[in-house]
């Protein structure tokens, strides 16, 4: 009878022990993360150009053979500098003639007016035929025209003997120049050369019509813009420039063909490190606002074009749709469907369903 009792009992432990082992085995070990919150920057990136806010091509307005050039290719001017000489001979010469012939309708004029001044008089005491001082009052009138023409043929002669002295119209940086000494310039052709204005620079860059409401938005508030370093640029070498950006102004109207919409920021350029016509990478910060919530992406799981992760809640796994945001790094933006501080599971998801009971065996803590 006490062996039967002992081997009941055996069998009674046996079965014990075999219980707890699979109850063992339906725990699947799993590594699991914290939901965060936290405040993230992340940046838009898009090729842009940069331009010369003031640009001048240099034309000559008056024809002739360039007798000085003043200036070094590539050099920096400022306003009002003189930058090439063409033959003043012809326009001096044209000058005092046309100063002489007004020097004569001056006279004239003064000897109308004095004839006028007497036959006023004369006039008065009926002491002249009324056909006399009309000559006189005609001749007095031809005398004032002769005298305004000779004067604005003086003027347009100045100009011209002006318009042979080439002067830069603003501070910049001149380019090289496209005539060499001795050549012959045409009135309104020939090119001589552009100047541009490089500090402040502009930066062309193209944006989708989804984000105009944004960029127009940061137009109502440009000193913020400029201040959060909203835009900076990356120079082809890989370097950043290091002051920030600030929008000037952007086109009327989206192009239809590519749903885009030019966008012009200027830069300043103290240093002249930027030139007009440089590929640069525009950074334009995305996100810089309150804390987002945050989670791996390995915790991410797809099907059927929903997203999920398995949410830890008295040690069992419990599969949740989500909704993402933007990427960064190795982390992800949650939209909706997690809170902060709620534990998801980052490894072992291929081995889960809800409901799984789950024991946590984390090899790098949060």
């Amino acid at each position: 009878m006490k062996t039967k009792l002992l081997l009941i009992g055996l069998l009674v432990l046996h079965y014990s022990c075999n219980e707890k082992e699979n109850t063992e085995t339906q725990e699947v070990r799993v590594e699991t993360a914290a939901v965060k919150k936290e405040k993230i920057e992340l940046s838009d990136q898009y090729p842009a150009v940069t331009v010369a806010l003031q640009e001048v091509e240099l034309r000559a307005d008056v024809s002739g053979y360039i007798t000085n050039i003043l200036f070094k290719d590539g050099q920096k001017v400022r306003t009002g500098q003189l930058l090439y000489e063409i033959d003043k001979s012809r326009y001096q010469a044209t000058l005092n003639q046309s100063e002489s012939r007004l020097k004569i309708a001056a006279s004239n004029l003064e000897r109308a007016q004095r004839d006028m001044d007497r036959y006023q008089k004369l006039k008065e005491g009926n002491a002249i035929a009324g056909q006399v001082y009309d000559n006189a009052l005609t001749d007095l009138r031809n005398a004032e025209s002769e005298m305004l023409a000779a004067q604005a043929q003086v003027d347009n002669d100045l100009t011209n003997l002006q318009y042979a002295s080439v002067r830069s119209p603003f501070k910049g940086t001149i380019g090289f120049s496209s005539v060499r000494l001795g050549a012959l310039v045409n009135q309104g052709e020939t090119l001589l050369n552009v100047i541009s204005s490089n500090d402040p620079i502009g930066v062309d860059f193209f944006a989708g019509e989804k984000n105009l409401s944004k960029f127009q938005t940061m137009m109502e508030d440009k000193e913020r813009v400029k201040t959060d370093s909203t835009f900076m640029i990356r120079l082809p070498g890989g370097e950043m420039h290091p002051y920030p950006g600030t929008l000037e102004n952007m086109d009327r109207a989206i192009n239809r063909e590519t749903g885009t919409i030019q966008i012009r920021l200027h830069f300043p350029n103290p240093d002249d490190v930027l030139k007009p016509g440089l590929s640069t990478t525009l950074r334009v910060k995305a996100i810089n606002g309150d804390p987002v919530l945050t989670i791996p992406q390995k915790a991410t799981m797809e099907q059927m074009g929903e997203i999920s992760v398995f949410v830890r809640e008295n040690d069992t796994a419990r599969e949740k749709k989500i909704e993402l945001g933007r990427k960064f790094k190795d982390r992800v933006i949650v939209e909706t469907g997690l809170e902060e501080g709620q534990s998801i599971v980052i490894s072992g998801m291929q081995k889960l369903k809800d409901g799984d009971k789950i024991t946590t065996q984390n090899r790098n803590p949060e």
